[in-house]
């Protein structure tokens, strides 16, 4: 289907908004300014999360298209999120209920959990014999905003708690799996670490959708 050059000129507008919104975030993050409120940083956390968990779908479905026939085909055993072992609120209502610091705890785990399976994820991407230019920008991509939003998140921390002590995160171990000699093992592996990433950001933009600084 061809778009109308309206049409194509709004999509550009809003490419284009897009990108700028992404470039002040990271000035943001790499210069912050004390002038910046915490209310406006929150704002750009919230559209960052957003954006990162359209992204971390766009991720899974590479994969879902890479490896999930074979996977399914097979009935082969899928892992669990690394992440599961963290209590985190499960509906809206215990999300709500749970006190903003809190919350903001939980959710700073939840990404500080991601920093060490997503360098083993980038690398296993980038060494697959057919992995799209594509794939591999999208996961380096996921990699960069993630560690921005826990930056960002660590910053909201710091200034409505200071002092505050972060939560433990939960150790990852599947780095072993990443780099099995065994084809199906090395699949399994990188698909749910997909899955898993799509699953927590979306429990992350949930979570700031709701939260109060």
């Amino acid at each position: 289907m061809q778009l109308s050059l309206t049409q194509l000129s709004f999509s550009g507008t809003l490419l284009l908004l897009a990108i700028s919104n992404l470039l002040l975030w990271e000035h943001v993050i790499s210069s912050p300014s004390p002038r910046l409120s915490t209310g406006t940083l929150y704002q750009r956390v919230v559209g960052l999360s957003h954006y990162t968990h359209n992204l971390a779908s766009k991720v899974f479905a590479d994969f879902n298209m890479k490896f999930g026939r074979n996977i399914w085909k097979q009935s082969l055993m899928l892992g669990t999120c690394h992440t599961a072992a963290i209590p985190t609120p499960e509906n809206s209502e215990q999300v709500h209920q749970t006190k903003s610091e809190d919350l903001l705890k939980v959710t700073i785990s939840v990404l500080q959990a991601w920093e060490e399976p997503l360098k083993h994820m980038v690398a296993a991407v980038a060494a697959l014999p057919d992995a799209s230019e594509v794939m591999l920008s999208n996961t380096k991509d996921l990699e960069e905003r993630i560690l921005g939003l826990l930056e960002g998140l660590k910053t909201i921390l710091s200034r409505v708690q200071p002092g505050a002590v972060e939560n433990d995160y939960t150790f990852w171990s599947g780095w072993s799996d990443l780099q099995s000699s065994d084809e199906d093992t090395r699949n399994i592996a990188l698909y749910t670490l997909g899955r898993c990433v799509r699953r927590d950001t979306h429990k992350v933009d949930n979570y700031l959708k709701v939260l109060k600084c």
